[in-house]
């Protein structure tokens, strides 16, 4: 009988706040340990050491987004010292609790060093940090640029959650396109699933439209051009925004605008499902996982025909060809608002594209990919 491969996750992203990576780790590897967990030991690095079960997700939410405000208003230069402090010292840790693996899986910034034998595949979600530095800390994009392309060296093989990212990487970064899985996001069919009148939106009646941004501040997501749009279209709708990051507060719009921050996953399918669209005009994803969870929820989607937002959609998404233009978002939210039988045919649509997206096929991607690492060349 075979030894099982022994593999090691950087669980690091795992501890934070359930959003991003931290959910595409935790997805995959439940659907990869049911599916091949008789074939891989795998095991957790926490930032100290290696455990043996996956760590449950961080909490206090608050405290977080303080202490991101904090680090955000140092200098850059002394946000990258701490940064580098505190790589230093974790990436020392991994290599302690790393040696006697086969493989290492990455799917943050960029890999630790591994220690000699140990084969590294690494996930990237999106090249954000090359293509739209504007948008991000100058202290993240300097730690980034410090280390991301010589780490890139040492990765046997690449992971990519979108078509899109894949073309990115050849484009960008000159990885050639067999050297690279598309492990796509996806959702829990169990949970992300219509879910009429399961909304509590503080401030709405029972049954009242409402259109939904979910996200963070970041500028890449262009929120702050929805409330233009809205205050444009003419409607009443009021407007509900969601996510742990916020809202950054330059805009209002002329009706009621209802911030929940963040909303824990279990809240999120009413959510979806009560609202007449998500309005998600990102101008940048290297996914767009609340595009496939909305769809999923039945709900019908205004979004962005910029970067991986087709690839996602489908047919199933009214799609902005700008979506920094408030006049062309107003009117596909009057046009959406004032024709049910549209709503119907989008849920419909939208329905049958999130069921494209499984974290079983991901999964079985994934396990292949760490087998094929193997067989590269050191």
């Amino acid at each position: 009988m075979a030894r099982k491969l022994r593999l090691i996750v950087n669980a690091l992203p795992l501890t934070g706040v359930n959003t991003g990576i931290g959910r595409y780790l935790r997805c995959l590897y439940e659907a990869f340990q049911k599916k091949h967990g008789g074939d891989f030991e795998i095991a957790w690095f926490d930032g100290r050491r290696a455990l043996p079960h996956m760590p449950p997700p961080g909490s206090g939410v608050s405290g977080r987004s303080r202490l991101a405000k904090l680090l955000w208003k140092l200098p850059p230069l002394a946000g990258l010292a701490v940064r580098l402090a505190v790589h230093a010292r974790r990436e020392a840790a991994f290599r302690r609790a790393a040696r006697g693996f086969d493989l290492y899986h990455e799917a943050a910034f960029f890999p630790f060093a591994a220690p000699r034998g140990v084969r590294t595949v690494f996930t990237v979600h999106d090249l954000s940090l090359i293509r739209h530095p504007e948008h991000h800390p100058r202290e993240r994009v300097l730690y980034f640029e410090l280390f991301f392309r010589r780490r890139l060296e040492k990765v046997s093989r690449f992971l990519a959650v979108s078509e899109f990212t894949r073309r990115e990487m050849a484009d960008v970064l000159a990885i050639p396109p067999g050297r690279v899985d598309i492990t796509h996001n996806a959702i829990d069919p169990q949970r992300f699933r219509p879910s009429p009148g399961a909304s509590r939106v503080p401030g709405l009646d029972p049954g009242e439209p409402y259109f939904l941004f979910l996200g963070t501040n970041d500028p890449r997501k262009n929120p702050h051009v929805i409330p233009k749009a809205l205050a444009r279209s003419g409607l009443k709708t009021p407007l509900v925004l969601a996510g742990w990051s916020g809202w950054s507060g330059e805009e209002k719009a002329a009706g009621r605008v209802i911030e929940l921050g963040y909303v824990p996953d279990e809240a999120l399918p009413g959510l979806y499902s009560d609202a007449l669209a998500l309005v998600y005009p990102s101008v940048y994803e290297g996914f767009g996982l609340p595009v496939l969870e909305a769809m999923a929820c039945g709900c019908p989607v205004i979004t962005s025909g910029l970067s991986s937002l087709p690839e996602v959609g489908g047919e199933a998404c009214l799609y902005l060809d700008d979506p920094s233009d408030p006049e062309a978002m107003a009117h596909a939210m009057r046009r959406l608002a004032g024709d049910a039988a549209l709503r119907g045919a989008l849920r419909a649509r939208g329905l049958e594209q999130a069921r494209r997206f499984s974290w079983s096929a991901s999964a079985d991607v994934a396990a292949r990919a760490f087998r094929h690492a193997l067989d590269e060349p050191r």
